[in-house]
């Protein structure tokens, strides 16, 4: 991943963290970065797909993604995306002894804790040292959260991964094997063979699975489960529903605001 720029904020070691408040339009990107901080992402709203060296993840509102420090990486918006960025010192991050897992990128749960945590950040309702409590206590969490698998690994192979880019940004979910072929240039058979080969699901169970990623953001702005399916293209709320408690072992309901 090439061409990477250091973007990091700046806040004194005495505060010891800090945060940036950036809303994006569908389909907007930020190219390959880093910063000297680790950094915690999270979308209030929106779906955000990243990207590292090595992996791709898509983020909804109920997860949150943590980079180490000097981590290259570069995201892709899939919807509206309002992004809520905390970036934390080396020192900081320090202090939180537990914090095994630090220089390791990895996804975990937003919970309703969490979401508290990174709003106070960004409020104005506390002084900067209760804040700075906030952090560490947010850091603590991070060394407490299991971390959680790849919901929708993403291609590696960069023709696939146009493809796959195409049906989640521009929400193509009629889209055929066919149709992502011929964005991949290459033949329904090979385009399926190293489908599967790349991200361990045939292209069937991936976009089932994409469908269901993007329906966490549709559900965290109140849009209703019927709405949810048929904006997706299930036949029924019931299919939806079923499909949902396949892949996350929990309803839409579970995720209604």
């Amino acid at each position: 991943m090439p061409g990477s720029i250091d973007k990091a904020p700046r806040h004194d070691e005495a505060t010891g963290w800090s945060g940036t408040a950036i809303s994006y339009q569908r389909g907007e990107a930020d190219p390959p970065h880093h910063h000297l901080e680790g950094q915690l992402l999270f979308a209030t709203r929106g779906v955000m797909l990243v990207e590292t060296e090595s992996n791709r993840w898509v983020i909804p509102p109920q997860r949150a993604l943590w980079l180490p420090p000097l981590q290259i990486h570069s995201y892709n918006l899939l919807s509206h995306t309002d992004l809520r960025a905390v970036y934390f010192s080396r020192n900081l991050i320090a202090e939180c002894a537990n914090f095994t897992k630090s220089n390791q990128v990895h996804v975990i749960t937003a919970t309703a804790l969490v979401k508290e945590l990174i709003a106070g950040l960004f409020s104005n309702d506390y002084n900067r040292p209760s804040q700075r409590k906030m952090a560490l206590l947010l850091l603590e969490i991070l060394s407490e959260a299991p971390p959680l698998a790849a919901e929708l690994p993403m291609p590696h192979d960069e023709r696939l991964a146009c493809a796959a880019r195409e049906l989640l940004v521009n929400h193509r979910w009629e889209a055929s094997l066919s149709d992502l072929a011929f964005i991949a240039t290459m033949s329904e058979r090979t385009f399926s063979r190293l489908f599967i080969k790349d991200t361990g699901f045939s292209f069937r169970t991936w976009k089932q699975r994409a469908r269901i990623c993007a329906s966490l953001d549709l559900l965290a702005n109140g849009i209703s489960i019927k709405q949810v399916a048929y904006q997706l293209g299930f036949s029924c709320p019931a299919a939806f529903t079923a499909a949902f408690r396949s892949i996350l072992d929990s309803t839409p309901r579970d995720f209604l605001p």
